[in-house]
């Protein structure tokens, strides 16, 4: 859909109330709190890796710059060439700083983690207090943003549509708001960028803390975790709810939506990502449903080469170089799609490690890194 859709339900995608379900469940159980995990387990990452390194009296950081190097020549690619909406362009631009953090007190990781995670909050809050001074240019470009018109909808249809030197070109120029370029089309920019480098370097942290401490690792009681659960849950599904009851009292607003309206949801985002972490590391000392463990198991070692393939797939049956479909499918169908495609890299990635030690991106991020070719069949 066009990609103001994701955060604004109002402007496409169907105003029947089973697609505006499918939009409250997306912001309720998942929008920020998925990035939240991985982000947290990125930064696990960065500790198990440069620990082992250490252990073997090896110095991680030359592998650790060539690896998040490596990571952000995929982003990019993937950005410009596949899909605008990547995220592994901000996982490497954080992992640049977050190496020199590794050392520190699991306790200031956390703490320094939630501060940094915040900030978003509090500069959306700074912005929302200026607006009455702005111009109209500038509140203007706001809804435009967050409400286009039928025109700019449409051009958007037809792009994506459309051929794909159409679409790398809309990717280039940038699609938030059309020229010309006001202070409002700044601070709106800015916004977003300060949240999602902020979102994933204090998630990254925090990770950290939950590496050294054991939590991600399953090596605390089942009582620790069922109170992560309770709190995490208990807590931040109330805060959520919130915050959508919100949008909906100010009717979807811009003056509301864009700035003010973001923080319940990410106040809630590492709470609940907590009480999915506790539930997660319950399941795994369970035998309950232990295949689709196994399976999850496998997609989670083939991690970038299923993130890649899942835009390569979405953008075939979505984009004009493929079947078309932007636009076509409502919230209800589209996850009738998310299923099949579950299910295709739920059946794959058993299938593939079972032959390779590694998924073929996997394997290429890794020889990169390395600066040789890895073994790749087991």
């Amino acid at each position: 859909m066009p990609n103001i859709a994701y955060f604004n339900p109002t402007v496409y995608g169907g105003d029947q109330w089973w697609n505006r379900l499918i939009f409250s469940q997306n912001h309720i159980f998942a929008d920020q709190k998925m990035m939240a995990i991985f982000s947290m387990l990125f930064g696990a990452s960065v500790m198990l890796v440069t620990g082992n390194m250490e252990k073997r009296a090896e110095n991680p950081i030359k592998f650790h710059y060539a690896r998040n190097f490596w990571l952000l020549v995929i982003g990019l690619i993937h950005a410009t060439l596949v899909w605008d909406g990547d995220i592994l362009t901000i996982y490497a631009l954080s992992a640049f700083v977050l190496y020199w953090f590794r050392k520190l007190n699991p306790k200031w990781q956390f703490v320094l983690g939630l501060l940094i995670f915040f900030i978003p909050s509090l500069f959306n809050i700074g912005i929302q207090t200026i607006l009455p001074e702005l111009q109209s240019a500038d509140l203007q470009s706001f809804q435009e943003y967050w409400q286009p018109s039928d025109t700019a909808i449409q051009k958007e249809l037809d792009i994506f549509r459309g051929d794909y030197a159409a679409q790398l070109a809309y990717r280039q120029v940038g699609n938030v708001v059309s020229p010309p370029y006001t202070d409002g089309q700044g601070l709106l920019e800015l916004s977003l960028l300060v949240e999602f480098f902020h979102r994933a370097l204090g998630m990254m942290l925090v990770g950290m803390a939950f590496f050294n401490w054991g939590i991600l690792t399953a090596k605390k009681s089942n009582q620790f975790y069922r109170r992560m659960i309770w709190i995490g849950f208990g807590v931040g599904f109330p805060i959520v709810l919130f915050g959508l009851y919100q949008y909906t009292t100010h009717d979807w607003q811009a003056s509301y939506a864009l700035f003010i309206g973001r923080i319940p949801n990410h106040i809630a985002t590492p709470l609940i990502a907590s009480g999915y972490i506790g539930l997660v590391m319950l399941w795994s000392r369970s035998e309950f449903l232990a295949d689709l463990q196994s399976r999850l198991v496998a997609v989670g070692r083939t991690a970038l080469t299923n993130y890649i393939a899942q835009s390569v797939i979405a953008t075939t049956i979505f984009y004009g170089f493929g079947f078309g479909f932007f636009g076509c499918f409502s919230r209800l169908e589209q996850m009738l799609i998310i299923i099949a495609i579950w299910g295709m890299q739920l059946c794959f990635s058993p299938l593939w490690l079972r032959r390779f030690k590694y998924g073929p991106l996997e394997w290429l991020w890794r020889s990169l890194s390395y600066f040789k070719p890895q073994p790749i069949l087991r």
